[in-house]
């Protein structure tokens, strides 16, 4: 049998967008996937998690909109239902990626696979075991999630970011370990359904990468929905017994103890190295190590996605995707790598966290004196205040005379909409200027970009001076 061009191992975000990028340009695919396409991402993260987070916002809205003339006797939330919702649109979405996978000729292989050489690929199938020969692999293989090592952790069954996507009752008090993205999102997701939510984070701030003026206006917002969080709290137990759990942790020296009936491990995921752990690649603490066309130490082997090591990448499913797109890029001879300056990363709480580029503190270092910082506050917009959210801020990070955007961090609805623009004005080096000259459409929550560019210099109109 002729070899592949290429052969992916792992279906998720990275690995089937890698598949259809190549796919597209006339190479001949093999995309190797043990479970559905879209992998993590798409089947129990992302996207189900979003579902629901959408599900919770519309009953939040529902029991909270007397001012909006919303009044509703006895609105309950049916869970189970929500969760059928969910899995309708991941049932959705998978088929849509293997329609598109069909299309472009790309040999969908349902198997657990194992590579055995730099050029073949050992799966187990449903019908037995084959092997398969490839030109070049890339390994796409993503993460799992990391347990710590806490006392009674384990034997407390925790909810892992799937089994909390499953519930059919929402808990009537949640406790979270870890602050990350998980952790807020799905303590999110049950404050609004009405449970009570602690989120216990060993660090000094959750979302431990963003902008920390954010994060505590973010903090504050998500109080209002019933959720406490704990920093520098270090769990060192976890007790489950007669129906409910206590997760006992070290906060500021002294031991204090959180009680719940479900305990949900939102601490972050760890490379997993699945059916590439002989391979011999170089690695670090964080994954396998790539260079920035995504090649790995082994000659003719590519890796892409949560499974890799380097510390400029975020975990993330967009970064996944392009990291694809340029080792197959690489892989077919064309001048690719990856650029991780602007790169935007979003918490889908309620309200939204998002940023791109530099922080304040990270600019201040790199640039010195030479950094302009300006604010819009959500409650000077019109278009916030007339949709009832107006908790936020859009904070521009700026450099050089010439006020080259660097970074920009946004609290507030919509959010992961609103970075996107950022982003093209930092792919682009666009100034303060620049973004002023961009005629913005009234009313709309966009508008904060051009005011906060209006502030840094010094020209602000729909807020003081």
């Amino acid at each position: 049998m002729t070899p592949y061009d290429i052969a992916i191992l792992g279906g998720g975000p990275g690995g089937y967008v890698a598949a259809l990028h190549a796919g597209i340009k006339g190479a001949r695919v093999a995309l190797i996937e043990r479970d559905r396409v879209g992998g993590i991402c798409v089947t129990v993260g992302c996207i189900p998690s979003k579902a629901l987070l959408d599900s919770s916002h519309a009953y939040w809205v529902t029991t909270h909109g007397e001012e909006h003339g919303i009044i509703v006797q006895g609105a309950r939330f049916d869970l189970a239902k929500a969760v059928a919702r969910k899995d309708a649109v991941v049932a959705q979405n998978v088929a849509g990626v293997e329609q598109l996978l069909k299309a472009r000729k790309v040999d969908l292989i349902k198997a657990d696979g194992t590579l055995v050489s730099p050029t073949q690929l050992k799966l187990r199938t449903a019908n037995g075991e084959q092997a398969i020969d490839a030109k070049n692999v890339i390994v796409a293989t993503g993460s799992k999630v990391g347990v710590p090592p806490i006392k009674g952790l384990a034997e407390s069954k925790p909810l892992d970011n799937v089994a909390a996507l499953s519930l059919t009752t929402p808990p009537k008090r949640l406790i979270v370990i870890g602050g990350g993205a998980i952790g807020l999102e799905l303590g999110t997701f049950f404050a609004e359904l009405g449970s009570e939510v602690t989120v216990v984070e060993m660090l000094a701030q959750p979302i431990a990468y963003a902008d920390p003026e954010l994060v505590r206006l973010l903090v504050r917002a998500l109080q209002s929905r019933g959720i406490t969080v704990v920093t520098e709290a270090k769990v060192t137990e976890v007790l489950r017994s007669n129906g409910s759990v206590k997760v006992t942790a070290d906060v500021g020296g002294s031991s204090k103890t959180f009680a719940g009936d479900e305990v949900l491990l939102g601490a972050g995921r760890v490379a997993n190295y699945s059916g590439v752990e002989q391979a011999g690649f170089a690695t670090n603490r964080l994954g396998i190590t790539v260079d920035e066309h995504m090649r790995t130490s082994v000659k003719g082997v590519w890796a892409i996605g949560d499974c890799i090591g380097d510390p400029r990448a975020p975990k993330l499913a967009h970064v996944a995707s392009t990291q694809g797109e340029v080792a197959v890029d690489t892989i077919l001879g064309e001048d690719a790598a990856m650029d991780y300056d602007a790169v935007p990363n979003v918490v889908y709480t309620h309200p939204e966290i998002a940023q791109v580029g530099l922080t304040e503190a990270q600019a201040k270092e790199k640039y010195g004196d030479d950094v302009k910082v300006a604010r819009f506050s959500f409650k000077a917009s019109g278009r916030a205040r007339a949709l009832g959210e107006s908790e936020g801020v859009t904070k521009i990070v700026a450099a050089g005379k010439d006020q080259r955007i660097v970074g920009v961090h946004i609290v507030g609805p919509q959010a992961s909409e609103l970075i996107a623009e950022a982003t093209l004005a930092m792919r682009l080096e666009a100034t303060t200027d620049d973004v002023i000259a961009t005629i913005h459409a009234h009313p709309t929550l966009a508008e904060t970009f051009r005011e906060a560019a209006l502030v840094a210099r010094g020209r602000p109109i729909h807020t003081a001076r």
